[in-house]
């Protein structure tokens, strides 16, 4: 059995280059707004995709949107289960850092227990529970499953396929847009 966790295609969108926390809150609604740059797919992954028997995504649109980049109009599984766990941000009217600085310090703060405006990482790791569950019995029915979801809840569930005995790539927390990472498991 095999199960591909990718990330989504890279978003088109710039945004703000510095804000505020409570600014960050425009800036993550933009980013979740923008389609995907879909000139960047690699054509080894719309290879992959190929060979693919059943996929999955998440409900937010540049995963759906790359999912129909990589393996055409496939409806198969579209499930809010495998959507990111979002930023959280604090209500504060300064500083004005980089968003790159914010977004490390909030997903930083996030793994620590922070989450204003989102869902805990505790609420997170639950869901991908769910996600994991409903992947092993996709790749249980069909042999080989992809998911077109994004870089955080990604991690949870390689995480979650790893600890019921799936091998695969240990950290994926680095994982760049479009990037495929296959996970197997004996029948």
């Amino acid at each position: 059995m095999q199960i591909t966790l990718v990330r989504h295609g890279r978003p088109n969108y710039s945004g703000a280059e510095r804000c505020t926390p409570r600014e960050m809150k425009t800036w993550i609604e933009g980013y979740n707004r923008a389609p995907v740059v879909c000139s960047e797919v690699p054509q080894s992954l719309i290879d992959q995709a190929k060979r693919t028997e059943v996929f999955a995504c998440s409900s937010i649109s540049r995963c759906v949107e790359s999912r129909t980049r990589i393996a055409g109009g496939c409806t198969d599984e579209v499930d809010e289960v495998f959507a990111e766990a979002h930023l959280p941000y604090p209500d504060w009217n300064g500083p004005k850092l980089p968003v790159k600085v914010w977004r490390i310090l909030f997903r930083g703060a996030w793994f620590l227990g922070f989450s204003r405006h989102t869902e805990s990482i505790r609420v997170s790791r639950k869901r991908a529970r769910k996600a994991a569950d409903r992947l092993i019995e996709l790749a249980r029915i069909h042999g080989s499953v992809m998911l077109v979801g994004h870089g955080i809840m990604n991690v949870l569930i390689s995480a979650e396929l790893r600890k019921r005995g799936w091998s695969g790539p240990l950290n994926l927390i680095l994982k760049d847009y479009w990037q495929p990472c296959t996970y197997r498991k004996a029948r």
